[in-house]
Parts: C-alpha cells; sequence; structure tokens
C-alpha cells in the first residue's frame, strides 16, 4: 500500500529522469562525432595548419574554462541555497 503511495508521488519524476537520460544518451552519440571545425576556419586554414592549431586550441580553451565557470556558479548557487535553509 505504501509502495503504491510512493509510487504515485514520485512516477512522474522517475518518468521525467528516465526521459532526460535517454535524450542524454542520445546526444552523447551525436557529440562523439565531434564537431568539425575545418568548416568554419577556412580563413585561418589559408595560414597554415600551425596556425589551425592555435586556434583550436584556443577555442578548447575556452570551452573548458567556461564549463568550468558554470560549474562553480552553480556549486555557489548550490550552497547559497544550502545556507538559506536553517534546517539542512
Amino acid at each position: 500500500m505504501l509502495k503504491s503511495i510512493i509510487d504515485t508521488i514520485l512516477g512522474p519524476a522517475i518518468t521525467f529522469l528516465q526521459y532526460a537520460l535517454d535524450k542524454l544518451s542520445s546526444a552523447a552519440l551525436v557529440a562523439d562525432r565531434g564537431l568539425n571545425l575545418d568548416y568554419f576556419l577556412g580563413p585561418v586554414a589559408a595560414m597554415g595548419d600551425g596556425w589551425v592549431t592555435l586556434v583550436k586550441s584556443l577555442i578548447a580553451s575556452l570551452l573548458i574554462v567556461s564549463v568550468v565557470f558554470v560549474a562553480k556558479a552553480a556549486y555557489g548557487a548550490y550552497l547559497q541555497a544550502k545556507d538559506g535553509v536553517k534546517w539542512w
């Protein structure tokens, strides 16, 4: 009886999480292929392979820094929410 009540309450959340997991799995398949920057770096490619490597490295560095920044901001928001709730 109690199990069916809990399943009724948590059923939509579990369904949503399963849907999100399925979508993330399909996105990972697309991300595995990677992004071919050669299509976008045509003018840089005319200058040589060294410049293409430099620009790709800069783009990758900016991506990593932005991911770390977003993760740090999310963790800071979590800590503020945790401090805001006294009973936690």
